[in-house]
């Protein structure tokens, strides 16, 4: 038998409970993505990109440099903040913090027998027989990047920028260039990928040097002595300074964080450029109550030592700790050493991942809350 239709108000009224019924049941999508000022209005733009389940977000700023402000874990049921200043754009002095992308050069490039004002001043490089201005680090942290789009999908969140060059880079970088990030969210774990791309017009090859400034705060959960937290590295020499205070990669000593250190027990005032490395590099940060980022990163090709993977910079006593992924060296465009040669119309890729670890004991678990 066919059951008359339900009508009127009553009709009405059931469809609307169903309706929320439906509403309330339908469950959260696992990644997702917005945008959003960095701070008060008037700062720049954010993409904010999230995995809900893992209880993991990451800010990303194309205004500024392009770069990773802000990476947020949700440990025990309260969100903490990874990276020092995060998010933090005004006129405040000091050491900005952040995740700056450093490109087309790490450190300070000077010249033979020039006399820099500092370990990470501006400096000069030749190419052929012209030099050129490069800023300490490179230009690409203190552009405008463009965003060419972000999505959440049941893969994950993502946000993709992109550098190409300019009349404003040919001053310090005479090659036609594109540089594109992709920062992906996806099982509680951040992946930037780096994909540089030289012009097919470039007459020669165009040389590089890249890493990302990432700074973490100390502590990193309330109310833990800086000095006890552990840095591991599985490194097997340091790069040493020459009289002049620079990095040639000419001197180095046997030195490894391979078993975790206190960092109360080193100094990285004076930044530690880590090399030796067997595949993968990786470095750990860790607070003995049960939080730790890991960072490991990889190139599409590899390069002889002299070859700084990681350098550390920072302490308890700054406030801040940044285990700096590198590939390259600092100086690299004058000593020609750490350098990618890459050819017109190729492309390389370089990428990192940083992993939040949360523990209730002796194991870590990815993502767990």
């Amino acid at each position: 038998m066919v059951r008359p239709m339900v009508s009127g108000v009553r009709g009405s009224l059931l469809a609307s409970c169903l309706w929320g019924w439906v509403v309330m049941a339908a469950p959260q999508a696992r990644y997702g993505v917005a945008e959003e000022a960095a701070g008060a209005a008037g700062s720049p733009r954010v993409i904010v990109i999230r995995d809900h389940i893992a209880g993991v977000e990451a800010a990303v700023s194309p205004s500024e440099g392009g770069e990773l402000t802000s990476l947020r874990v949700k440990v025990r049921g309260v969100w903490i903040e990874l990276v020092y200043r995060a998010r933090e754009y005004g006129a405040a002095s000091g050491f900005r913090g952040k995740a700056s992308f450093l490109w087309p050069a790490v450190g300070g490039q000077y010249l033979a027998g020039s006399n820099p004002a500092g370990s990470c001043a501006d400096g000069t490089y030749l190419l052929g027989d012209r030099s050129y201005p490069m800023p300490c680090h490179g230009f690409a942290k203190s552009l405008v990047w463009e965003e060419t789009g972000h999505s959440a999908d049941e893969a994950g969140a993502r946000v993709i920028v992109e550098l190409r060059d300019s009349q404003q880079t040919r001053a310090n970088y005479p090659f036609g260039f594109r540089v594109r990030a992709t920062y992906d969210l996806s099982g509680g774990r951040l992946t930037i990928t780096y994909k540089v791309s030289a012009a097919g017009a470039n007459p020669v090859a165009m040389p590089f040097s890249i890493g990302n400034h990432v700074a973490f705060r100390l502590p990193l959960l309330p109310g833990t002595d800086p000095a006890s937290m552990l840095l591991e590295t599985p490194n097997s020499f340091e790069l040493l300074r020459d009289s002049r205070g620079l990095v040639t990669g000419a001197q180095r000593r046997p030195r490894s964080f391979a078993d975790a250190t206190r960092l109360g027990d080193f100094d990285a005032t004076l930044a530690l450029p880590l090399a030796g490395y067997r595949g993968d590099p990786y470095a750990i940060l860790t607070d003995p109550q049960g939080l730790a980022i890991r960072v490991t990163h990889r190139a599409s090709s590899g390069l002889p030592q002299p070859l700084v993977q990681f350098n550390i910079y920072g302490g308890p006593k700054q406030g801040y700790l940044c285990p700096e992924p590198w590939f390259g060296l600092q100086n690299s465009l004058n000593v020609k050493k750490g350098l990618v040669m890459l050819a017109a119309g190729a492309e390389w890729e370089w990428v990192v991942e940083l992993r939040p670890e949360i523990s209730n004991g002796a194991t870590i678990i990815p993502g767990r809350k």
